[in-house]
């Protein structure tokens, strides 16, 4: 009986103290008040962008096939991520979570300023903290050369001389 109870407290105190975050029509809003705006952020879109003031924040999502990564559940090594841009400041981090995880995220480390500018201090915590591994590790490590020999023997007499 008191692991019932200690169990429900803790579920009810989530629930209690968890922020509610809705995006509806073009805007987010944490616990009931605006914070910002959106665009395209459905489940299908490839970009989405989050908008106060005059700062804009874009979310685009990375697709590749890493044949590395596949296995029985994922044969085509399919990995998605989405990177985190801060237009207009050149500093970028990497999510794998969702776009409401992220929202919430943003919200708490308060990357936006009452006006609506960038707290540049915040951003580059933020830009710290998470850091873009995955962007590094597909699309910045392209110097490797792959070089694909085909060594079927061929049919009839193959004589290989000064091998």
């Amino acid at each position: 009986m008191k692991k019932v109870l200690l169990g429900l407290s803790i579920m009810i105190s989530c629930l209690v103290f968890g922020q509610d975050i809705k995006m509806k029509k073009g805007i987010i809003s944490i616990d009931d008040k605006e914070w910002a705006n959106y665009d395209g952020c459905g489940m299908l879109d490839s970009d989405c962008s989050i908008q106060k003031g005059d700062n804009e924040i874009a979310i685009i999502l990375h697709k590749v096939n890493d044949l590395a990564k596949s296995d029985r559940y994922n044969p085509k090594g399919e990995f998605t991520w989405g990177e985190v841009k801060f237009l207009g400041t050149n500093l970028s981090y990497d999510v794998k979570e969702t776009t409401k995880s992220t929202v919430k995220a943003l919200y708490k480390a308060g990357v936006f300023n009452e006006d609506g500018s960038f707290n540049i201090d915040k951003v580059n915590r933020l830009v710290e903290k998470y850091g873009s591994e995955y962007t590094r590790q597909y699309y910045q490590n392209n110097s490797q050369t792959v070089i694909i020999q085909d060594s079927r023997p061929t049919n009839g007499l193959n004589i290989s001389i000064g091998r």
